[in-house]
């Protein structure tokens, strides 16, 4: 599969998010996800202290089979799910998760926010990276 993170520049994540993110990593998993470290900086830290990561900004595209499978999949989960318009096929808000999900032609997109704070506005946020990630996800 493709490299997820071809879909979303860092710069392209922080002009959306309107914070600084670190660049893009990408997750070995399936399928392959792209993780977008989303800690503002801290400052110095205390002698011997490792800055950590707290929230993350996750980007993952399927084309195959199993991207329709997964999508069917979270419009199932007992969880409030929201449909939303106006972008690919079909798409849903899962609020609980932070979580959009979306299938344009045979290709599924997920965006999600995941760490104890995620954006106040995060559906918005999500619907704007996606509306940027989507096209170059396609095959």
């Amino acid at each position: 599969m493709d490299d997820p993170c071809r879909t979303l520049t860092q710069q392209e994540a922080a002009q959306v998010l309107a914070i600084p993110v670190d660049p893009p990593r990408k997750v070995e998993s399936w399928p392959p996800v792209c993780a977008f470290g989303l800690t503002a900086k801290l400052g110095p830290l205390a002698p011997g202290g490792t800055p950590t990561i707290t929230e993350y900004l996750y980007l993952l595209d399927d084309s195959q089979t199993s991207g329709r499978d997964d999508f069917e999949r979270g419009r199932s989960n007992p969880a409030v799910v929201e449909p939303v318009t106006g972008i690919g096929d079909e798409a849903y808000w899962t609020p609980d998760k932070y979580e959009l999900q979306v299938m344009s032609g045979k290709t599924h997109v997920i965006t999600k926010f995941s760490g104890r704070n995620p954006p106040a506005d995060a559906k918005a946020k999500a619907i704007a990276v996606t509306r940027i990630s989507l096209p170059r996800a396609k095959p």
